[in-house]
């Protein structure tokens, strides 16, 4: 028995058991941010691939303290494309989930709006094009890409879809593309996507 390799794998598990929340958690990969950011990273690529619109491959993780961006990717030229990935959650709902889960009762869901739905992206969208001034190991002459993800169960593909119908998303400086990417959907055998509509 390998003393070393236990403690280190207890710690794992101590970490992945801190961040469960039972609440929007398809994308969280346990105890490693890195390997989530990847990951998600990843699924946007094989579902655009899924539907003939890849633009992208070869993700690598950049890593902290290397971040952002938090990956990088390969476009159809080989040249570098910046990522940077940020989650759409309702964090009362988390603290909420938390409680039910301690009482042993079920998990309410957050109810998204339409217009809460727009705002909430606009927010995420602003703050990832505030961080492409300090994006490391450029330059990323293939553009700078923001992934937003969430699990949340009241956005399913159809009222997501019907949400971004006609949307007016905020102007942005740097971001050059910007997707929503939903939990796995077993109907379509991936993780549903949509390209945001934002104008730069």
């Amino acid at each position: 028995m390998n003393s070393n390799r236990d403690a280190e794998l207890l710690e794992f598990l101590r970490t992945a058991v801190d961040r469960a929340r039972g609440y929007a958690d398809f994308f969280l990969y346990a105890a490693d941010r890195d390997l989530e950011e990847w990951g998600i990273s990843t699924a946007l690529a094989e579902s655009l691939h899924a539907q003939g619109a890849s633009f992208f491959s070869n993700v690598s993780s950049r890593k902290r303290p290397n971040d952002p961006p938090d990956c990088e990717a390969l476009d159809a030229c080989g040249l570098r494309l910046a990522i940077e990935v940020t989650e759409l959650v309702d964090s009362a709902a988390i603290q909420s989930a938390k409680r039910a889960r301690a009482e042993d009762r079920s998990t309410p869901w957050a109810e998204w709006s339409r217009q809460r739905f727009l705002t909430q992206l606009n927010a995420r969208l602003t703050v990832k094009d505030a961080v492409a001034p300090r994006l490391k190991g450029g330059p990323y002459p293939a553009g700078f890409v923001v992934v937003i993800h969430t699990d949340e169960p009241h956005l399913n593909r159809m009222v997501v879809a019907e949400y971004l119908a006609d949307a007016q998303l905020t102007r942005l400086s740097h971001v050059s593309r910007a997707f929503l990417l939903l939990s796995y959907d077993p109907s379509i055998q991936r993780c549903p996507y949509h390209e945001l509509p934002i104008a730069g």
